[in-house]
């Protein structure tokens, strides 16, 4: 019997094609890439000093690497550095650079993921020439991390973007690092990018967020020693700058340029030139911090529609607050305390100052050539000037409480402004005027100042319903004209209840001027009107006047305790007033009686 092949060449033919066609099929899929995972899991570290192109994934670990030329991790290859001391080893400023592109992957970390533990970081920093700063640039598309390590000297003053670490990769952690001794720390130009915990410091800016950052959280940071700590640049937006310390920082704390819905919060900001500093940024929050010994605290030019509220800032050599240029911000519920400026407001429209407690500033809230601006319920005290409205128009002070101010409300040159409500207690003037006009003042608890109200070179203001109680002089008009003072109560004046000087054409409706020394001196004035006023209880007399012809029509006058009525070189003009149980009533008055 014949021995039978094993192997027909029919048969030996078919599996020549197949491992043929199999052969294709590899050399196609090798040739678009698709064994690279499979390869660069098998490579070694060997990193090539004069030059480092990574297309593979490798992990380096343990070791010192020093090089002459640039690393560059390209599309599809990966780099892992653990407790490794990179040296990047240029002669000259921006000759070399680390460059982790689109698709590529880099992270820099420690060995056992431990912030405490220092010895294990890698490091990353430039050669034996100092000057000669490297530049370290992460694509947009790549990942990147970085962790409990350490990067200093990086960055070249060619462009912007080449100033510092450049993250433009989405999604990017930067976690428990120092960075120090670069012109930029770090320029955040990525989406979700998370700066957490590191230390930052002796760099020209510390953060630097720029046109592409969004979505990002710069939190727990020590940032100090910088010229500028956090800079949010422009068209940057949605950055949360939250529980960092920022302090000691040349120029500013903060600053935002052109950059709007922030969030900076519970940040302790501290002997920086600036606290915080925002041009032309708008819908930005700033609640929550504390600001203390910086030369200013918050500064807002050009911004809109923002938040200051809940900071505690104290300490500040000029500003507290300053706003100029600025529109519908609200400034509310912040303390305020030993600053030259309590709340400066500039060239500003449309804001809200309310719920503020300030103690121990030269100018508690400054309206200066503002407009329709809301200054509510705030409560200052033990400051020099309280609250100063000069060129401004149709602002509203509501509600506020002042004591023991050297000054109280002041407005200089203002027009059309509401002052309702307010308690102003323990200084030299509870409100005054100086050439300001058609300003409503009503409703005010006037207590224990030198002057109640006084209005001096100002016109056709109305003064309706305010209690004037224990002043040395309840109401003065100097100088003044045309004004209304009406419906109020006027009491207890060590001095004079009502004192006018050399004013005209005032009307005095309704009030009752009771238990002052005088209840009202006339001097130098002519063609007032006082009419039904009720006048009685005063120690001395209830009307001096003083070389006045002013007219008194349907007043009551009574219990004063020496004259009702004295006239000295005056002729007033008396109608059917009540004059009556006065020690004396009238004397030296035709058609008194």
């Amino acid at each position: 019997m014949a021995k039978r092949k094993l192997f027909s060449p029919e048969l030996l033919a078919a599996y020549a094609v197949v491992i043929w066609l199999i052969l294709i099929i590899i050399a196609v899929l090798y040739y678009f890439g698709a064994f690279e995972s499979i390869i660069a899991t098998q490579q070694p570290c060997i990193p090539e000093r004069e030059g480092w192109s990574i297309t593979y994934k490798t992990v380096c670990e343990n070791m010192t690497i020093v090089m002459n030329g640039n690393l560059v991790v390209r599309r599809g290859g990966s780099l892992t550095l653990r407790n490794v001391t990179l040296i990047m080893n240029g002669s000259k400023d921006g000759e070399l650079s680390i460059e982790v592109q689109p698709e590529a992957e880099m992270r820099v970390l420690d060995l056992d993921g431990r912030y405490e533990t220092a010895a294990d970081r890698s490091v990353i920093k430039n050669g034996d020439n100092e000057s000669a700063n490297f530049i370290f640039f992460v694509y947009r598309d790549a990942k990147f991390e970085m962790k409990n390590s350490q990067l200093s000297h990086v960055g070249s003053r060619i462009y912007e973007t080449t100033k510092g670490l450049h993250i433009g990769a989405d999604n990017a952690i930067i976690s428990g690092n120092i960075i120090t001794n670069s012109l930029y720390g770090l320029i955040v130009n990525g989406r979700n990018v998370a700066v957490v915990n590191n230390t930052i410091s002796n760099n020209v800016y510390g953060i630097y967020a720029g046109e592409l950052a969004s979505n990002s959280r710069i939190e727990r940071n020590s940032i100090m020693d910088n010229h500028i700590g956090v800079y949010l640049g422009k068209e940057s937006t949605k950055i949360e700058v939250v529980k960092n310390t920022i302090a000691e920082n040349y120029e500013s704390g903060v600053v935002l340029y052109n950059s709007s819905d922030n969030s900076i919060m519970e940040n302790l900001n501290f002997k920086n030139g600036r606290g915080m500093y925002g041009n032309y940024s708008n819908f930005n929050t700033i609640q929550l911090n504390s600001f203390s010994e910086n030369n200013e605290g918050i500064i807002l030019s050009n911004c809109n529609s923002s938040i200051i509220k809940n900071n505690n800032i104290t300490a500040q050599s000029t500003s507290c607050v300053s706003v100029t240029s600025s529109s519908n911000n609200t400034i509310d519920s912040n303390i305020l305390d030993n600053c030259f400026h309590g709340v400066l407001l500039q060239k500003s429209d449309s804001n809200r100052i309310t719920n503020n407690k300030i103690k121990d500033v030269k100018n508690g809230i400054s309206v200066l050539s503002s407009n329709i601006n809301e200054l509510a319920q705030n409560d200052i005290r033990d400051c020099l000037q309280s609250i100063l409205l000069q060129n401004s128009e149709r602002n509203s002070i509501q509600r506020n409480t002042l004591v023991g101010n050297t000054n109280g409300m002041g407005l200089m040159n203002s027009t059309s402004n509401t002052i309702d409500s307010n308690s102003v207690s323990k200084s030299s003037y509870g409100v005054w005027l100086y050439s300001s006009h058609l300003n409503s003042i009503s409703k005010n608890q006037l207590t224990e100042n030198a002057q109640g109200v006084w209005l001096h070179f100002s016109y056709r203001n109305n003064a309706s319903e305010n209690l004037m109680d224990l002043n040395n002089i309840g109401l003065v008009l100097s100088s003044s004209l045309n004004n209304l003072v009406s419906s109020s109560i006027i009491q207890n004046s060590t001095q004079y209840g009502f004192d006018m000087y050399n004013s005209s054409s005032n009307k005095l409706y309704n009030n009752e001027v009771m238990n002052s020394n005088v209840g009202v001196r006339a001097s130098l004035s002519s063609s007032n009107e006082f009419e039904k006023n009720n006048i009685e209880g005063s120690k001395s007399d209830g009307i001096d006047f003083e070389s006045s012809s002013d007219i008194l029509r349907d007043n009551t006058i009574r219990g004063n305790f020496q004259y009702g009525v004295y006239c000295y070189n005056s002729k007033p003009v008396f109608l059917g007033n009540l004059i009556t149980g006065n020690g004396n009533n009238c004397d030296g008055c035709a058609g008194c009686g």
